[in-house]
């Protein structure tokens, strides 16, 4: 067997169906047999690990366990991957048959790039979570909202700034209240010493979008993605002028969507906007451990290798 180009690690807490689908659109990749597939499951009933173990991957596969959070995970997927380009496709999220081979080709044809983020699509082509730039550009400290999300990343390893490359305190089930933004902070660090990442719209990851099954839960979870946003503003000194541009829009929209009757959506942006205040200003402080923590993977995971 050839070394894998290639490393997509998910982290996964769950979702057993969502996550056979991604397992079914790598097997359909053009590339599947150059792909290393890293699973870190954790989960108590390790579904989706069996689900891994089932399933006749044509390349290596990893599977490990290891303490709560997206960002913990991650880091312990990174740790174990081989490949010169690692990715980190979400449970819930699936390539087309090209996706793959698309973003190592312009890889391959740029060596001077860090990485690059694809765009991600639902099914019938619609943005999904972000508001995407439509054309081909670099990532930067003023566009990345719009040209980047952790699942469209595809990043060279050895550019990466340590080997567990993500701050375990910000991100989905972080200890504290930084819901979101452990991508972004990553690629902001990149940027920050001279790394270049091309954004490649005509690439498409696919997932489908929260936003159109607005719960009271999706209200809390914009609260903790505002937290994660105003700290990620705060720790990178980003433009005020940008972060009062975007919560104005935010307030704007707010006020459109309870004109319209959409009381629950319009809750969840105020959350977001009050949540983005508290990240800010620092108020989150007492209910998490602000202290950089990438790399402290250390407190205890386990894993096998497949194949």
């Amino acid at each position: 067997m050839a070394d894998p180009r290639i490393s997509l690690v998910c982290s996964t807490i769950g979702r057993p169906l969502e996550f056979r689908r991604l397992l079914e659109s790598v097997l359909e990749s053009d590339i599947a047999d150059q792909v290393e597939f890293i699973l870190v499951d954790q989960s108590e009933g390790q579904e989706c690990a069996a689900i891994l173990r089932e399933t006749a991957m044509p390349g290596p596969t990893k599977i490990y366990t290891s303490g709560r959070g997206a960002s913990t995970g991650r880091n312990v997927g990174t740790i174990g991957a081989t490949s010169p380009v690692i990715a980190y496709p979400d449970d819930n999220c699936w390539y087309g048959p090209t996706t793959l081979s698309a973003a190592l080709a312009l890889l391959d044809a740029d060596q001077s790039i860090a990485g690059l983020s694809a765009k991600q699509v639902t099914r019938d082509g619609s943005p999904s979570m972000l508001r995407w730039l439509p054309h081909r550009t670099t990532v930067t400290r003023t566009n990345f909202l719009r040209t980047s999300i952790c699942s469209t990343l595809f990043l060279r390893r050895l550019a990466l700034p340590s080997p567990a490359p993500f701050d375990e305190g910000i991100g989905v089930g972080s200890s504290g209240l930084r819901g979101a933004g452990e991508e972004s902070d990553l690629i902001l660090r990149m940027l920050a010493c001279g790394a270049r990442i091309a954004y490649s719209p005509e690439i498409h990851v696919y997932q489908d979008d929260d936003r159109d099954d607005i719960s009271d839960a999706f209200v809390e979870k914009m609260f903790r993605y505002g937290v994660g946003n105003g700290h990620l503003w705060r720790r990178h000194h980003l433009s005020r002028t940008l972060l009062c541009y975007q919560a104005a829009r935010k307030l704007v929209g707010s006020a459109v969507r309870l004109g319209r009757g959409n009381r629950v959506h319009a809750r969840a942006d105020i959350a977001y906007l009050r949540g983005e205040f508290i990240g800010y200003f620092g108020r989150d402080v007492s209910r998490t451990d602000c202290t950089y923590r990438a790399g402290s993977v250390g407190r205890g995971f386990s894993g096998e290798r497949s194949r």
